[in-house]
């Protein structure tokens, strides 16, 4: 593998006529998330893509590179190429600097996710563009520039191989400006295939891996050089300051102390991840990266990466709602395992941050406080909230797309905290405003105490951590508000316990050959789970009925539809397809229309597959007055 040594200073032309080189990773400067210092230090890391394509530039071109997240753009600066990364969010504010320095006479190149799917539009600011991985790209770009030849367009026609791969040249970011520097990577694409991610069009549905022997090696000398510039930073500093240095090496929260793994899905192979944490062992360092979940369902592999230096996950958890994941293609995520899941990341002091998005065809107002009391409840220590966005390139971008639900095209708003699509479930101001709210209530100073009660290891870099994110959310977050069905909609929501066991009814929709031993009916099936959406076509709220029906969860039950009913003022449909088993005092108390039309007056209360699940046993009971939906719910 070729290393290039990191060193802060150009490396020296091989031929005369040196070239020049200015590589941009672009950020509008009147973002109101524009971190500050101490949030990027707190918060923040880079991304390798620009300090890559410096590692495969000809060594006799001379390469500076410009965070506008951390640095202000010098347009006069003298160059002779211009290469801009762009992500969908940030392609106004690149087009605004590549035709800038188009006005200067520079020639600018655009590369990254979005120019590859946005291929025409990129065009008319730029001279040329990447599309796709640039590795095997750019060296033949770079010389047909020298040539006098350079193409409108470099397309990708393979992956590039990750073996003999050129280290990042991360010694060309700003010092003492993010959380780490230490970026690296280990695989690139993704198996998985999740409807709203451009990762696996982008990277490919395969995973391809980097050597273990050149990570290793690729760590242990960025580590050398990182290790020797706070050296020589606590050498030169006044002696405040280096006291106040040395105590954020030692707590881990300053630059040099910990690895930040960038793949997309760090876990993709186990045998590997075995291989590389083993071997990351010797050089005791601490790292993170993004994972899935259920990583934590083989205690060995948690373990391994534990004593390996794992101190913190990123999971893409994104809803506890198992049609939302299914919707979005992701059905590998186990909501009833979360909590469990968690628990086994944080018994080996693991940090747990997932990433919850707001705004799947399935979500309602409810969803935001349901987010924020289980990432509260299970003291996950960071959460990332987004709101669904449909990028170009992704298949949600498709569907929406077609389905006309798309009403703005500003791509600066194409950052997961902005609503630029129509929801199924919500108005769009309802859900930007959850949106506000859950950031607000989940960073506030009760709820991180909260979260942090239980923390016993690396507690001041997760406080740090915290109290930069609340900071950021308070000075660019208005405060939020949730719409009164939230919280109609979470009141109603129950999982109820089964007291009566006795002569409970099968329901026919199932095939059951005995009846049913209460003694061997598991706690799933001991308890009424009631789940609640608002039904658009029937202006009702649909209550979904799941496990066993007895006759005190029944009259709690309609206790909670009473008052749902009161505070909405919508019909509600009652589905009994899900009902395992039931008590006859149960169905009794829900057939009975006048004392059901007693307690809940205002509104229309409407059954869904109470006879096909229960007709057998509705027998004898008198059914006038019920309101027994025949027309089916296709999307229930």
């Amino acid at each position: 593998m070729q290393l290039i040594q990191p060193t802060r200073q150009a490396p020296q032309p091989t031929r005369t006529a040196t070239k020049r080189l200015l590589l941009v990773d672009p950020y509008p400067r009147n973002s109101q998330y524009h971190l500050t210092a101490s949030e990027r230090r707190a918060v923040w890391f880079p991304k390798l893509s620009l300090p890559t394509i410096a590692a495969y530039t000809p060594e006799h071109w001379h390469v500076e590179l410009i965070d506008e997240a951390v640095d202000d753009i010098e347009f006069d600066f003298p160059c002779d190429l211009v290469g801009i990364s762009i992500m969908t969010c940030y392609a106004p504010r690149a087009y605004e600097i590549a035709e800038e320095f188009r006005r200067r006479g520079k020639t600018v190149v655009l590369g990254g996710v979005h120019p590859t799917y946005c291929p025409d539009e990129a065009l008319q600011h730029a001279d040329a563009i990447v599309c796709g991985e640039a590795e095997d790209l750019w060296p033949q770009l770079v010389a047909d520039y020298e040539a006098g030849t350079l193409q409108r367009t470099y397309k990708m026609t393979s992956f590039p191989t990750l073996e003999n791969y050129r280290s990042p040249r991360v010694e060309l970011l700003s010092p003492d400006s993010y959380m780490t520097r230490q970026c690296s990577f280990t695989t690139r694409g993704c198996h998985f295939d999740c409807e709203f991610c451009s990762v696996s069009p982008f990277n490919g549905k395969t995973t391809r891996r980097r050597p273990v022997e050149e990570v290793v090696t690729e760590l242990q000398n960025v580590q050398r050089w990182i290790r020797s510039e706070l050296v020589e930073r606590l050498r030169d500093e006044p002696l405040w300051k280096a006291f106040l240095l040395g105590l954020r090496i030692r707590v881990g929260i300053e630059d040099g102390s910990i690895v930040a793994f960038v793949d997309d899905l760090h876990n993709s192979n186990r045998a590997y991840c075995r291989e590389l944490w083993t071997a990351l062992k010797p050089l005791k360092i601490k790292w993170g990266c993004q994972s899935t979940l259920f990583l934590a369902d083989d205690e060995e592999m948690v373990k391994l990466a534990a004593e390996s230096g794992c101190v913190s996950v990123f999971v893409g958890m994104e809803s506890l709602d198992e049609d939302c994941l299914d919707e979005t293609n992701k059905p590998f995520n186990r909501v009833k395992k979360f909590s469990q899941e968690i628990k086994m990341f944080h018994d080996y002091g693991i940090m747990v941050n997932p990433g919850i998005v707001f705004g799947f065809d399935n979500d309602d107002e409810a969803v935001f406080e349901r987010a924020v009391e289980f990432l509260t409840k299970n003291q996950v220590e960071l959460a990332y909230f987004n709101v669904l966005t449909p990028l170009p390139g992704t298949a949600l971008y498709e569907r929406y797309n077609s389905a006309g639900r798309i009403f703005d095209r500003d791509w600066s708003k194409y950052d997961g905290k902005h609503v630029v699509f129509q929801p199924s479930r919500m108005t769009p101001e309802q859900l930007q405003e959850g949106f506000h709210w859950a950031n607000h209530q989940f960073y506030s100073l009760p709820n991180i105490f909260h979260r942090l009660s239980g923390t016993k290891q690396r507690l001041i870099a997760r406080w740090e951590m915290n109290r930069e994110f609340r900071k950021l959310v308070k000075r660019s977050c208005p405060q939020g508000t949730l719409s009164p069905l939230a919280s109609v909609l979470k009141n109603l929501q129950a999982k109820l316990p089964v007291f009566d066991t006795e002569q409970l009814i099968p329901n026919s929709l199932y095939t059951l050959k005995q009846r049913p031993d209460p003694q061997a009916l598991s706690p799933e099936q001991l308890a009424l789970n009631i789940k609640v959406k608002r039904h658009d076509k029937f202006v009702a709220l649909f209550v979904d009925l799941e496990g066993t029906l007895d006759r005190l969860n029944a009259q709690e039950l309609i206790n909670r539809m009473k008052v749902a009913a009161e505070k909405a003022r919508m019909d509600i449909i009652v589905n009994f397809e899900h009902v395992k088993l039931a008590a006859p005092d149960a169905l009794k108390a829900l057939v009975d229309a006048e004392a059901i039309k007693r307690a809940i007056p205002n509104v229309k209360v409407r059954y869904r597959k109470l006879t096909d699940a229960f007709e057998t046993a509705l027998q004898g009971l008198s059914l006038a007055g019920l309101d027994i939906l025949s027309e089916d719910l296709q999307d229930a």
